[in-house]
């Protein structure tokens, strides 16, 4: 066994005991042990630190002190630590008890989109505790929801991930799969998730965000103008209380004329403008530690 195989098992048997330990303590003890992870978080991880700090204060330093952005910061790697913490008590939810810290705010949207029978796409950034949703649509909507992924490099860890997002009947469709079984899935009136607010890994396109360059997905977009299925933004907000609320925007107008490429640019940063308008109002609880802005124009 190599060192980095040892590591792998490591890192999953760890996990995997931390997580039996957090679903046997209530909510208010997994949202303070949540909130200690953070802290110890943001004094470990100082590259990530350093990360949040920057993209903070190249969005937020007309609005806020250097000070006010420290705390923030802070704030921020404690929103993370409760997500994470929340996330490995999965297993303890169930179809029912999981809308005791769920709710649902448009669902109707979806519900009308759907009857479209074109299928539905939601475009979900990493925001409040950005895995709930799958919990929250698998129970709502049993075996019609799917989610496209990237698999981890350890292996073990992968299973442990995806089992906990499949463990309300979400299928999690991996990236190298996704375009035909995307496709399937529309055909059937399936709703397809994609978490696409991080840089592409590959084939994206440049759009503005907070007035910088991104290097963006483009996957859902380029999606609902082949197929026609409508685009929903979909995100989750965690509230004062510890519950979360998963906000369903209306259908998403497309620009289509013609020209495909710009198409795709321009709808794309329709989508992630509608983002910008949660983060401004939330700037706790996105994911500020992914280095968004490291890829330029002329890099691509």
């Amino acid at each position: 066994m190599t060192w980095r195989e040892l590591k792998h098992q490591l890192v999953f048997y760890s996990l995997s005991f931390l997580s039996y330990l957090l679903q046997r303590v209530s909510s208010s003890t997994a949202r303070d042990l949540g909130n200690q992870l953070g802290t110890v978080a943001y004094h470990l991880l100082k590259r990530r630190r350093r990360i949040t700090l920057q993209n903070m204060t190249a969005v937020f330093s007309n609005q806020y002190s250097k000070s006010e952005i420290g705390r923030l910061c802070q704030h921020n790697f404690r929103e993370i630590g409760k997500t994470t913490i929340e996330f490995l008590r999965f297993p303890a939810f169930n179809r029912v008890n999981i809308w005791k810290q769920v709710e649902f705010h448009g669902e109707d949207h979806l519900l009308q989109a759907l009857t479209q029978q074109k299928g539905v796409i939601l475009f979900l950034p990493h925001f409040g505790n950005w895995e709930i949703p799958s919990l929250a649509y698998g129970a709502r909507f049993p075996d019609q929801v799917k989610a496209v992924a990237f698999r981890l490099k350890n292996r073990q860890l992968n299973d442990l991930v995806w089992t906990y997002r499949e463990h309300l009947s979400v299928e999690i469709i991996p990236q190298r799969q996704a375009i035909r079984k995307t496709l399937r899935a529309l055909k059937n009136n399936g709703i397809v998730g994609f978490l696409a607010d991080q840089n592409a890994a590959n084939a994206g396109v440049f759009v503005n965000f907070f007035n910088r360059p991104v290097y963006a997905v483009r996957g859902p977009v380029a999606l609902a103008l082949r197929t026609g299925a409508p685009i929903l933004f979909s995100i989750a907000i965690r509230q004062p209380n510890g519950r979360h609320l998963i906000e369903i925007r209306e259908p998403t107008c497309l620009r289509i004329t013609g020209d495909y490429d710009s198409d795709v640019r321009y709808n794309t940063q329709k989508m992630l403008e509608i983002l910008e308008t949660y983060i401004c109002r939330y700037p706790e609880q996105w994911l500020w530690m992914h280095d968004r802005w490291k890829f330029k124009p002329t890099h691509c």
